[in-house]
């Protein structure tokens, strides 16, 4: 039996989504396995005799209720999502596409900007090239959107609530570095912060 293949995402924030949305199967998988066991073992009877006690004390229709209620809560226990990581890095990198895109519209041809572009003989990945007369500009993005914490700087340092960033900026300034070997030119690398204020 033939089978479609999903066709595979293009653009600012691909790879990150693609990495979410495998995650996301597996975790699905997950809550299937669970479910198969815990409905007929656990939810189905503990609901029905629930069910059965409310309506015996009071009426049918509150013992229906009760028994859905305790179905419904069972079913988003078992299905609920923690979220990815990956999706919100994917979010956050569409985001800065967004705010690239001026650029690109009114530049005239004068800007180009590439996302999401593979590191030659490299599993990582570029976010957003930036190409235009003031050379040419690597940018990645963050999205950090912890509540309490701030970035600061530090004894020099970039930190984010109280952890230190070096190991953050390492990577974006190599990164930044294979594509200046690509390009034949040096290449300015850029974070981007999304959520997070980020003092001047």
């Amino acid at each position: 039996m033939p089978t479609t293949r999903a066709r595979r995402r293009t653009g600012a924030g691909a790879s990150a989504q693609a990495m979410a949305d495998t995650i996301r199967a597996t975790e699905r998988r997950k809550q299937h396995r669970t479910a198969l066991w815990a409905l007929p073992l656990l939810v189905i009877p503990t609901a029905v005799t629930a069910g059965y006690l409310a309506a015996s004390t009071t009426n049918r229709q509150a013992g229906i209720a009760v028994t859905l209620v305790i179905a419904v809560l069972a079913l988003r226990r078992i299905y609920r999502t923690k979220g990815s990581t990956w999706a919100t890095g994917a979010a956050g990198e569409r985001r800065t596409r967004r705010i690239l895109a001026p650029l690109v519209w009114c530049g005239l041809g004068r800007w180009a900007v590439l996302h999401d572009r593979q590191i030659p003989r490299s599993r990582a990945n570029l976010d957003h090239l930036v190409l235009g007369r003031c050379g040419p500009v690597y940018i990645d993005t963050k999205t950090w959107k912890a509540k309490n914490a701030k970035v600061h700087l530090r004894r020099g340092q970039l930190w984010y609530g109280n952890h230190p960033q070096q190991k953050t900026l390492d990577p974006v300034v190599w990164e930044a570095s294979r594509a200046a070997e690509v390009l034949g030119h040096p290449v300015l690398p850029v974070v981007a912060v999304h959520y997070a204020a980020v003092p001047a």
